[in-house]
């Protein structure tokens, strides 16, 4: 009889670790793209911004030697994507650092992000590979791909996994500080942040009187904050680089308002520079190529968060630096673009309508297309990007890319689709429009 039972319990055994299986196995069943699985502790459902639920992350459905299974936690992601709908953004932070699908030519890195794709399907993937062909690997912009995610065995459709974009190594590398290191010479990643936390201290750059843009808009222009997003370990840090950025900041505006040459005393104070031109005075203090690039990217993609958050920017006093002046990259959050008219005007470059009440100019763009050097980095910037034939290239690759997804998306998604082929013929379109202004068809 005790054998019976004992043979009896194994047979049971054995069918529900098959029966489990067979449910694994059915995970991924015929999509033809890389497949991410979450799995988190006990099912637990993933509802938090705050809090990680630990997690296994599979990623399967690849080539072999991208295969991997890793413990870690995961947490919803953003601020306003993660309030619209189901369909949330995801971060993803392992226990010890992976590479996933040989994004970023295989390095690894603790965290990676899970972006949902919304209903038209590729606005971000759009704007990454917008970047990565304008940056021309001079300034950092995520790697991205498409994948299918599940999450405990619930298929979330399609999501475009990328990178984090944080203070690291071969991602936006500024000098950060050990602990009880109070020197001010080091690295600061900034990002301009319409949502302050109380995880990154930051600072308000305040309000300056009306100022006109090229298009002959008069606005004041609002106050921003922007948070640090490396690591401080003091308040003499933050003071520093808010007295420094405010400098900065105010070295622009001279320049572009009242035409003035000013720099920054050893007290960071603004005092005149007799032996420089305005544009000069700007020029020793902004990488304003990696600004350029920022523009061509965020007036192709007409994005209206341009200035309202996800705008960063880097500065290194440390000896190894790798910006040395104020640089921009690490474009983010372009989900919020393509829906003005693709020969409507300049949007980046100018002030912007007020959308659902608020002001989301970029003051940075705004004051740099009031000088006329800057304005001619951007002409002949574009001019190499156009007539290189790049920029249409990457659309085309776009293109490709999208319609490859039609077998995992499904016909119920076919209108995403769609939607994300409309995206490409705007980005088309605005290429046409921006040759006319900037010279390309000369």
């Amino acid at each position: 009889m005790k054998r019976l039972i004992t043979i009896l319990f194994l047979f049971g055994l054995l069918m529900a670790v098959t029966a489990g299986s067979a449910l694994s196995e059915t995970i991924g069943e015929g999509k033809e793209h890389p497949c991410i699985h979450i799995v988190t502790e006990d099912g637990q459902p993933v509802l938090s911004r705050e809090d990680y639920v630990p997690a296994e992350v599979k990623v399967f459905n690849c080539d072999a030697s991208y295969e991997m299974s890793a413990e870690g936690g995961v947490r919803v992601r953003g601020n306003s994507t993660a309030e619209q709908g189901e369909e949330k953004p995801y971060r993803i932070r392992f226990e010890k650092k992976q590479n996933v699908l040989g994004l970023h030519e295989g390095r690894k890195y603790r965290n990676w992000v899970l972006l949902r794709t919304y209903w038209h399907l590729c606005p971000d993937y759009m704007g990454f590979k917008l970047a990565e062909t304008i940056f021309g690997g001079r300034y950092y912009s995520s790697d991205c791909m498409f994948v299918n995610l599940y999450l405990n065995e619930k298929d979330l459709g399609i999501y475009l996994l990328c990178e984090q974009n944080q203070a690291a190594k071969d991602r936006m590398d500024v000098y950060e500080p050990e602990e009880g290191e109070t020197r001010t010479d080091i690295g600061y990643l900034l990002e301009m942040d319409n949502y302050p936390d109380d995880e990154h201290p930051g600072f308000i750059i305040g309000e300056k009187p009306y100022v006109e843009d090229i298009a002959g808009r008069k606005r004041v222009v609002k106050q921003t904050y922007y948070a640090i997003k490396s690591d401080v370990t003091g308040s003499e840090q933050e003071q520093y680089i808010e007295a420094w950025l405010k400098g900065v900041y105010g070295v622009l505006y001279e320049a572009a308002e009242f035409g003035g040459a000013m720099r920054l005393d050893e007290n960071l104070r603004l005092v005149p520079a007799e032996d420089m031109t305005a544009f000069e005075a700007v020029n020793e203090l902004l990488d304003l190529e990696s600004l350029a690039d920022m523009l061509i990217l965020e007036e192709l993609v007409q994005n209206y968060d341009v200035g309202g958050g996800s705008f960063y920017m880097a500065i290194d006093f440390s000896a190894d630096s790798l910006y040395r002046k104020l640089t921009f990259m690490g474009p983010w959050d372009l989900s919020w673009g393509y829906k003005e008219p693709a020969d409507g005007g300049f949007y980046a470059a100018t002030f912007q309508n007020h959308i659902q009440g608020m002001d989301n100019s970029n003051p940075w763009f705004v004051l740099a297309m009031k000088l006329d050097g800057f304005r001619e980095i951007v002409r002949n910037r574009w001019k190499a990007l156009s007539k290189s034939g790049a920029l249409t290239e990457t659309t085309a690759r776009v293109l490709e890319d999208i319609e490859d997804l039609a077998g995992d998306l499904g016909a119920e998604n076919a209108e995403k689709l769609e939607n994300g082929r409309k995206i490409v013929e705007y980005v088309n379109a605005r290429i046409r429009w921006l040759d006319g202004q900037w010279g390309a068809e000369e």
